[in-house]
């Protein structure tokens, strides 16, 4: 068992360790854990954001764990434990969205006999693009999905920075660092943080990296920008969402200073069958907030799960 653990981030309920290959060979990490009790009432699947891993989420995964749910949870390509498509592992860096779309799907393929029905999806920031996308194109059928300030949209990516990092990437410099972004992990300070007013958790991301220096991501690639802006174009045609008729919960975070907030609004429009609401004191990182903006993120959640998944009597 190769879970990083650090004190007061206890490893999940029987938590199982996995190991799956996607395209190029690179090795990708999955977690899976059962319900806390019989029978599941289904299964949960964790799609964490850009820079995040496992480990991040094992408070998360037991609550699911004690909600009735079955989780799964992956390391992306190119992050956590994962494998890297380019040399400088603390490089953040996809050729394609695609990839981790297919990596997701393979996931769910090969340990369906772990994730009873009915199953939802529960994705924050990038993971949310990788999710959605995967619905769309029908790589992944779920029976509902949370999102938490999901990156449907950037608040830095403007069309010159697309326009640039799509050019650079198509004559060979795609594995160049993107203008502007830490170049190495360092340890963040609490202050100022752009993503967490619960300065425990913050800490606790902090120390997991520091125990196990692999974890560490530092800025984007100029690859990753142009596959991120292509991702967040096709997440946005106006048509992409009309079949997804399943429960769908998206929640914003007032206090966002990294993905765009608008971009909630638009893609919301679209889905048959959402909820959308926004979640006061909280920065991006919802599930990682204080204990009163995840309690209202909780209950919108349980609302969506007894829609899809009511709890056996």
């Amino acid at each position: 068992m190769a879970f990083v653990r650090v004190p007061g981030n206890d490893v999940p309920e029987g938590a199982e360790e996995h190991w799956i290959e996607g395209r190029g060979g690179i090795k990708v990490r999955v977690l899976s854990a059962p319900a806390a009790r019989a029978p599941a009432r289904g299964s949960v699947i964790v799609a964490p954001g850009r820079t995040e891993f496992i480990e991040k989420y094992f408070e998360v995964i037991g609550e699911l764990q004690r909600r009735g749910f079955a989780v799964l949870c992956i390391d992306w390509r190119g992050q956590g434990l994962s494998g890297r498509e380019i040399e400088n592992s603390v490089k953040g860096h996809f050729v394609s969205f695609d990839d981790p779309v297919n990596d997701l799907a393979t996931a769910l393929k090969l340990f369906a006999d772990k994730l009873p029905r009915p199953r939802i999806g529960l994705a924050h920031s990038m993971g949310g693009a990788i999710l959605l996308r995967a619905m769309q194109t029908r790589r992944v059928e779920l029976d509902g999905a949370a999102f938490s300030a999901p990156m449907w949209g950037i608040a830095s990516l403007n069309k010159f920075a697309k326009r640039y990092a799509s050019f650079m990437t198509s004559v060979g410099a795609g594995g160049m660092f993107a203008p502007s972004v830490d170049t190495r992990w360092k340890r963040e300070p609490f202050k100022n943080n752009p993503v967490t007013n619960d300065e425990a958790r913050h800490a606790r991301c902090q120390d997991l990296i520091s125990q196990e220096p692999r974890l560490a991501l530092a800025g984007p690639t100029l690859g990753w920008v142009a596959a991120a802006g292509g991702v967040i174009e096709a997440i946005a045609q106006p048509s992409a969402s009309a079949h997804l008729r399943v429960p769908i919960l998206v929640a914003t975070a007032a206090e966002e200073l990294l993905v765009d907030n608008a971009s909630h609004d638009r893609v919301v429009a679209g889905l048959p069958d959402a909820v959308h609401i926004t979640i006061p004191g909280a920065k991006h990182e919802i599930l990682m907030e204080k204990d009163e903006a995840r309690a209202q993120f909780w209950a919108a959640f349980d609302a969506l799960a007894a829609r899809v998944a009511p709890a056996h009597a």
